[in-house]
């Protein structure tokens, strides 16, 4: 007689489950022990996530940070001490080292023909007072009052002396193009001061310091018309022009010329005001190339 497998009684207990394909063991042991299998499946489509680093950039050093400090300091002191220096040699130096830096890319023949000469400056360190818009008439009436006019409309002329026969030396011009009844000296040439400034607020300010000069200032601005600056300039009864190097390039690159570099026999730069930047005039691009120009027709740089 045959007996059904299931039917034997064998004395052992058998519990065979299947959870998720995976066979387990019954949970009861004959050696005591309890065994626990868990799997994990990952069932996510997303890519991993990059894990960002949580290091933070060290910090500078307060060495550096002092180092840096110094290095502006000295940059500082060394843009307002060229216009007290009384060698024109180390001015030009100066300006030419600055145009050397930024233009590393040049070859030394093309920076040659940049390059300023010695002769194109004068020093002005025998001007003590504080190198600030208030002090600038003093300079100018100081070293260039010949420059300025001796009378001016609608002002009382200061110079007694040279109302005395006013008729035998100055006469109406006639030329076409000048301005009827407009009194000049016979044969006169005009010549002009240039006051470069970095910016048309500086200009400004420059202007309201010199009111009082015989002539005033006229200022050339890029805020200004240009129509009507070519105008101004071209009757102006002043000798002094408060302007930015930008603005006067435009005026001297005019087709009528109005006003020729020839004319502009003394530049005045405002090298002494410094920005918030800590830059001055010779951060403007244009400033060296404007210099350059009058320079080539006989004008002379003053630092101020």
């Amino acid at each position: 007689m045959s007996t059904a497998a299931d039917d034997l009684d064998d004395g052992l207990l058998y519990d065979m489950e299947s959870h998720d394909g995976v066979d387990v063991a019954p949970s009861n042991t004959d050696d005591g022990y309890q065994l626990d299998i868990e799997t994990t499946v990952e069932t996510s489509d997303e890519p991993p996530k990059k894990v960002e680093s949580t290091k933070k950039r060290a910090a500078p050093s307060s060495k550096f940070q002092e180092k840096k400090k110094m290095k502006m300091q000295i940059d500082v002191d060394r843009k307002k001490g060229i216009s007290l220096e009384s060698s024109v040699d180390a001015i030009a130096d100066y300006i030419n080292e600055s145009l050397r830096r930024k233009n590393s890319d040049l070859s030394a023949l093309e920076l040659a023909e940049m390059y300023f000469k010695k002769t194109d400056f004068r020093s002005t360190s025998e001007f003590t007072e504080p190198r600030v818009p208030e002090n600038l008439s003093k300079f100018i009436l100081g070293r260039f009052k010949n420059m300025l006019p001796t009378s001016t409309p609608g002002k009382k002329n200061d110079n007694k002396d040279k109302k005395k026969n006013k008729k035998d030396k100055y006469k109406k011009k006639d030329n076409k193009g000048s301005s009827e009844g407009l009194l000049q000296p016979e044969g006169a040439e005009r010549k002009f001061i240039a006051i470069l400034s970095m910016s048309a607020l500086r200009a400004c300010d420059v202007h309201r310091a010199l009111n009082e000069i015989p002539g005033s200032s006229l200022k050339l601005i890029n805020k200004n018309k240009i129509d009507v600056d070519l105008k101004l300039v071209k009757s102006t009864w002043s000798r002094v022009l408060c302007c930015t190097p930008g603005r006067l390039q435009k005026v001297l690159a005019t087709e009528d010329l109005p006003l020729k570099k020839e004319e502009i026999k003394i530049v005045i730069v405002d090298n002494s005001y410094l920005d918030q930047k800590m830059q001055n005039v010779f951060n403007i691009a244009e400033t060296c190339a404007t210099l350059k120009e009058l320079t080539e027709g006989g004008a002379k740089i003053y630092m101020f």
